[in-house]
């Protein structure tokens, strides 16, 4: 084990080098952008990648090693299947300017300032316990490979999440303009993505071909082919097709996941490269987590965690830089899920329910612009504290059993925005009561069956049935979300907006739109005079 000094030192070192990957990110922006951006695109696309792909699945792979497999195959699947799906939600979203998946929804169905409320408190509600575990994984890692335990949970707690807090503010937060890109956290966040494979793939390698002879001769010492033939039954391989199906629909309404693949690009040519690296990135946590997870149950079975196997297997063998090497990649694969998570949220409570709250309560005679925008950033600042705060308040309330539970249970609420999203572009008599109908129905049914029991409130319903009761409460959820919609859309009426919302969301104009163009001269100090109301007027001119 290490002496707390040595694992605080190379913490500052590693979170000191990240501030300065995000400076020089933000000052070299426009070298950036011309010659790297596809790489740094493809790369923080690993974000989805978190302490659960880099700890947590090596655990559940020691005992199930197929339960793993829905967590990554699912992402995959949409990548090589759904990609034009993909692309028309970047090309909609880059057109419009969407700032988040709350805006993309709302502006589809009408311009709907109540959807894009209950789309961002699905969000925020779903994104609080994943925090919360991604604070437990960092935590938890550093109490682990402490020799002194004078330090406390709640203490690295509160540390870890001012530093973070701190780190997103400053490089996340520094203008409201809705068409602000972070260049440095994105180049930060890429540089994160990279550490965390290359210390996974490295003590993979270790493990597989140092460690022991290969990856067969683990397969065969564990005696993994009678525990498969074990495992590949019904109940097993019915619980992974309703985890493939919850994962799946999840994915693209995650909000770190949009925020990284659709608001932060600048030009869709970016995206050519990150289709063929992400598979490819989640390939390597897949084929690793099982031969990881079975070494672990042998060579260290109960002594430690099952999900600090990654941790411990280096350092049974005495491989003391590897071990700090595992340390550095769970504190990547954490951190960079509550960074980007944090601006996303802080983005959409700001857009949908602080400013507008703001702007209707302001008299309207002040002209002070610049003073008036240095005041909605200050706020956007202070949700991010309070977003990554309040994720440490689910840490510190819940038990560390409900906290890895939750994780799981968190893809359920994010799963209840798809159905909204693939009607936005594919469905065009889709309404918006139908939509708001839609995801308030299967959020409060996934609140009352899914989440609100996990704190111990009451019991779980669907606890002795075929699937797993988590499975089985956001499946029933996302069905009744997608009956809803689908019923409400049928008895009631499109408004004005929400067609023509729907004809640009479905790539469709009508003759008489593409025809009623006019032509007009506009004198630019006019819209330099429009703009500076906006983006203030050193900005404008």
């Amino acid at each position: 084990m290490f002496p707390n000094w040595q694992l605080v030192s190379i913490s500052i070192i590693y979170i000191g080098l990240l501030f300065l990957i995000a400076y020089l990110g933000d000052k070299y922006r426009n070298q950036l952008a011309k010659k790297g951006q596809g790489i740094i695109y493809a790369l923080t696309l690993g974000v989805y990648c978190t302490s659960w792909s880099f700890l947590g699945t090596t655990g559940q792979a020691s005992t199930n090693f197929l339960s793993h497999i829905p967590i990554y195959l699912g992402p995959i699947l949409i990548f090589i299947f759904a990609w034009p799906f993909i692309q028309r939600i970047i090309r909609i979203s880059l057109k419009l300017n969407l700032t988040s998946i709350a805006d993309l929804l709302a502006s589809r169905f009408g311009k709907s300032h109540n959807l894009a409320i209950i789309v961002t408190l699905v969000a925020f509600v779903g994104t609080m316990p994943y925090i919360a575990l991604q604070l437990k994984a960092m935590v938890y890692s550093f109490q682990q490979l402490q020799i002194d335990q004078s330090l406390s949970s709640w203490h690295i707690g509160v540390v870890i999440s001012v530093v973070l807090s701190g780190f997103a503010i400053l490089f996340g937060i520094r203008n409201i303009d809705v068409t602000e890109r972070h260049p440095g956290v994105m180049l930060a966040i890429a540089f994160e993505s990279l550490i965390k494979i290359m210390a996974f793939l490295a003590v993979g390698l270790f493990v597989c071909f140092s460690l022991f002879d290969s990856p067969f001769e683990i397969w065969e010492l564990s005696n993994a082919s009678l525990k498969l033939d074990q495992q590949m039954n019904v109940d097993n391989i019915s619980s992974m097709l309703a985890m493939l199906v919850i994962v799946m629909a999840a994915f693209l309404s995650l909000p770190r996941q949009f925020q990284v693949m659709v608001v932060e690009l600048k030009d869709q040519k970016d995206t050519w490269l990150g289709r063929r690296v992400f598979p490819l990135y989640l390939l390597v946590f897949a084929l690793f987590a099982a031969p990881l997870g079975l070494a672990g149950d042998m060579l260290l079975g109960d002594r430690v965690p099952a999900d600090a196997y990654v941790l411990f297997l280096p350092w049974s063998q005495q491989q003391t830089w590897l071990t700090l090497v595992a340390f550095i990649g769970a504190i990547s694969a954490a951190s960079s899920m509550v960074i980007i998570s944090s601006i996303a949220l802080s983005t959409m409570l700001s857009n949908e329910i602080v400013f507008p709250m703001i702007f209707r309560s302001n008299s309207g005679n002040n002209t002070d612009y610049e003073n008036f925008r240095f005041r909605l950033l200050n706020i956007r600042k202070f949700l991010v504290l309070v977003v990554i705060l309040l994720g440490y308040g689910v840490f510190l309330m819940a038990s560390p059993d409900t906290l890895s539970s939750l994780g799981e249970v968190a893809f359920g609420a994010f799963a209840q925005l798809t159905p909204a999203l693939i009607a936005a572009f594919y469905w065009r008599r889709a309404s918006l009561t139908g939509v708001y109908g839609g995801v308030l129905v299967g959020f409060m049914l996934w609140l009352i069956l899914n989440f609100l029991p996990q704190f111990g409130l009451y019991q779980q319903p669907f606890n002795d049935g075929l699937l797993p009761a988590t499975s089985v409460s956001s499946l029933l959820s996302l069905m009744a979300n997608i009956f809803v919609m689908w019923a409400l859309s049928q008895i009631s009426r499109q408004s004005v907006q929400e067609r023509v919302q729907a004809s640009l969301f479905l790539e469709w104009k009508s003759p008489k739109i593409l025809n009623s163009q006019v032509n007009r001269n506009i004198d630019y100090r006019e819209l330099e005079l429009l703009v500076s109301r906006f983006v203030g007027v050193k900005k404008a001119r």
